[in-house]
């Protein structure tokens, strides 16, 4: 049950995001369900282990490396689960590259979490 509800959550967030936001897509309901599971089974498992692994360099940079940690799980995502894509954004007319559409709907995924749990 306590693997259950992060699941949930990150399925309804994507969902939001995907209806919010042109550039990230699923196919289908399963992708949608899939793309949930594959990234809390990756925030449980692998992101506690590349915090410890770069924790040197997270303190030198006061923190500002775990962000480049949820980047690097929310593009191992794209990766692994065929069908979800998070294209590349244009804002203000500035194309954006991959990494900062993903730093952007990563910090979207964090703000949406929050939301849905304190309302779950």
């Amino acid at each position: 049950m306590k693997l259950l509800k992060p699941i949930v959550v990150l399925i309804i967030t994507i969902a939001i995001l995907a209806w919010a936001l042109p550039n990230v897509g699923y196919t289908n309901y399963l992708t949608l369900i899939l793309a949930g599971v594959v990234l809390t089974l990756l925030e449980k498992i692998i992101k506690p282990i590349l915090k410890f692994l770069f924790l040197p360099i997270n303190i030198v940079t006061l923190g500002f490396f775990s962000i480049v940690i949820n980047v690097f799980i929310l593009w191992l995502v794209t990766y692994f689960v065929p069908g979800f894509n998070i294209q590349a954004m244009i804002v203000l007319g500035i194309p954006l590259n991959q990494f900062f559409t993903l730093l952007f709907v990563s910090t979207l995924i964090g703000f949406c979490q929050r939301g849905i749990n304190f309302i779950l």
